[in-house]
């Protein structure tokens, strides 16, 4: 049976009956395309038919009244879902109730619907900004499959596919248009967009926006502009990952007006979170391929900070593992899109890569992500591991962390100081280094660690995730006081850091306290340090064990990138003032159980092992110290 035609496809088919522009050559220059049977961008003010349909948008009774069981049967009809799933249907009626709107939801929890479903209802074109091309290929194939009309437009289309959306717009066939960022320095593209009647604008990935996100884009900044261009539209701004800070931010770049938030969860239950700490490039590769091996189905993701640590991570891997490739933005569009197809076909099953893959992707069977370099804060870590267990089942993330890796973070940090302004934004990418370092040791759950950071309060009240290293910590590992004699050496070292500044290493305050007659330290007067050669009776490998304890138990802090220091926190100093004992965790002997193993549990079983990300050295190093 036939459906009554509703209120939008009564706009829709009077929005489409508006005579299409005529055609000339001013587009293809525009544009960069060699055809001069492109639609002449004849300029137009503001469509009276825009104004009208907004405060139609706003006011109808058909939007306000819009009953469950209708929003319902269009998810069911044009997406296949039973029901929504939470905070989708509230977004949902925010938008098509004309309102500005903000949502922070996880990756996986549906941030797509929240646009996809009122473009096929709204009468008029939803524009989509979106940064990655790999990301508008996933969407736009599946829109297609269920029967919307849907487009893209960025550098990575040929002439003629360029040619054939210009022309789809222009006779307006699209319900929905995925736009990249670039695209807006283009007059005669903001000129064809004057012509539409654009009834939503959405941001997506809208923490690109904001200085303080942790992938800002120079591009977004130019979306406050094209919502001027379009007259104001509706706006609804997505994200999966936005401080506080972020969110301030992105409303105010965006004019945002009284908008809806939507907030949801930060917790992911089905992921277990590590930290494995590495002396050496050829530690941290060993690892890796335990890892790989413990992992025998599903999809391997592993992270690195280059294009040459991809590069040879993948060559690595591949000599012991099969179905491996990598991906980075330095690989032509072609390559690019071959890796993706693959990858999503799932004929790669490891894929090493930069940043620049992994937003919006669309792959359930993520079971590992590996950082095998540290990110540059905790946003894009978040986001990052958020591509594992995108299916709800359990799923394994591990940070392999190296010290000297800091140097390459150092490194985009001066890159960004050489820009205009740059200062401030090196200073904002330091700010998010150091809290990105504060979660590698942090003592307590590495889940709450997040929620404290996006300030989630309500999952945080849930409790410890039950599955990360640091929850197997407390349970078997119990902070105690040190004995009188180790409480003499923990504190000489505090009093060699303090004594040094914050302008040294592990190694060398491990020097100092040993008594080292290197050229380097007495270069510098090391020996003149009160504590010099105080514990010139302990290993090596013990002193670097009680000076790297202080650290993971919030003593003592790692500060730089380039060439990172030790510094005292809050914490240490009391301890100097004579406030309070040193508390550091005594270690069980226990079999070490993998991240794998822990993601298979389920969420929130108390049977916890060993720290797994203390190696057998380190713990042997620990009870020499302290027995």
């Amino acid at each position: 049976m036939r459906r009554p035609r509703s209120a939008y496809d009564r706009e829709r088919k009077r929005y489409s009956s508006q005579p299409p522009l005529t055609k000339g050559r001013n587009c293809s220059k525009a544009f960069g395309l060699q055809s001069s049977a492109y639609p002449r961008l004849a300029h137009r003010q503001s469509s009276p038919l825009y104004s009208a349909a907004i405060s139609h948008v706003a006011t109808s009774n058909f939007l306000k009244n819009l009953a469950v069981d209708d929003l319902t049967r269009q998810l069911s009809e044009q997406f296949g879902f039973a029901t929504f799933r939470p905070g989708q249907e509230e977004v949902i009626r925010a938008v098509l109730a004309g309102r500005d709107a903000m949502t922070v939801m996880p990756t996986g929890q549906g941030k797509s619907l929240c646009y996809q479903l009122p473009a096929t209802l709204l009468p008029g074109l939803t524009l989509v900004i979106s940064p990655l091309i790999a990301l508008m290929q996933d969407q736009v194939a599946s829109l297609k499959q269920r029967g919307i009309r849907v487009a893209a437009f960025h550098s990575g289309l040929t002439g003629s596919e360029k040619h054939r959306v210009i022309q789809d717009l222009n006779q307006k066939r699209l319900q929905l248009l995925y736009l990249a960022p670039e695209r807006m320095q283009h007059e005669g593209f903001l000129q064809l967009l004057r012509t539409l009647w654009v009834s939503l604008l959405v941001v997506d990935e809208a923490h690109c926006i904001s200085q303080w996100g942790h992938d800002f884009r120079p591009d977004y900044l130019k979306i406050g502009r094209l919502r001027q261009e379009l007259t104001n539209p509706p706006c609804l701004a997505l994200t999966a990952t936005a401080t506080t800070r972020v969110q301030i931010d992105l409303c105010k770049r965006l004019s945002l007006r009284d908008p809806f938030k939507l907030v949801s969860g930060f917790r992911r239950p089905n992921l277990a979170l590590s930290v494995r700490h590495c002396q050496s490039r050829q530690e941290k590769l060993a690892t890796l391929d335990r890892l790989v091996r413990e992992r025998e189905k599903g999809t391997i993701l592993v992270y690195c900070a280059t294009r040459r640590a991809v590069e040879e991570v993948a060559e690595w891997l591949g000599q012991s593992h099969q179905s491996v490739a990598y991906y980075h933005a330095g690989l032509s569009d072609e390559e690019r899109r071959l890796v993706h197809d693959d990858f999503r076909r799932g004929s790669v099953r490891i894929l090493a890569a930069t940043n620049a893959f992994g937003m919006g992707i669309d792959k359930s069977d993520v079971r590992l992500v590996v950082h095998f370099d540290i990110p540059g804060s905790l946003e894009a870590y978040y986001q990052e591991v958020g591509r594992a267990g995108r299916d709800g089942q359990p799923a394994a993330c591990v940070l392999l962390f190296h010290e000297r890796d800091l140097a390459t973070q150092e490194y985009f940090i001066q890159l960004a100081a050489k820009d205009p302004e740059g200062s401030d934004r090196a200073a904002r990418m330091r700010t998010l280094l150091q809290e990105m370092l504060g979660y590698v040791s942090v003592p307590t759950c590495r889940q709450l660690a997040i929620l404290d950071y996006f300030s989630d309060e309500a999952e945080r009240a849930l409790g410890p995730c039950g599955l990360c290293d640091r929850c197997e910590v407390p349970v078997r590992q119990l902070s105690r006081e040190v004995s009188r004699d180790d409480a003499a050496s923990a504190k000489a070292v505090l009093e060699t850091v303090s004594w040094c500044g914050g302008r040294f290493g592990v190694s060398r305050i491990v020097e100092i306290l040993r008594g080292s007659r290197s050229k380097a330290l007495l270069a510098f007067g090391g020996e003149a340090c009160p504590t010099y050669g105080t514990c010139r009776a302990h290993s090596k490998p013990s002193v670097t064990g009680l000076v790297k304890g202080l650290i993971e138990s919030g003593y003592l802090q790692i500060e730089g990138a380039e060439y990172p220091t030790i510094d005292l926190t809050g914490r240490g100093q009391e301890i100097l003032r004579g406030i309070g004992v040193v508390l550091l965790k005594g270690v069980e002997e226990r079999p070490r159980e993998s991240p794998l193993s822990r993601a298979g549990r389920v969420p929130g079983s108390m049977c916890h092992a060993a720290d797994p990300s203390l190696s057998d050295r380190r713990r042997h190093d620990c009870r020499r110290l302290f027995q």
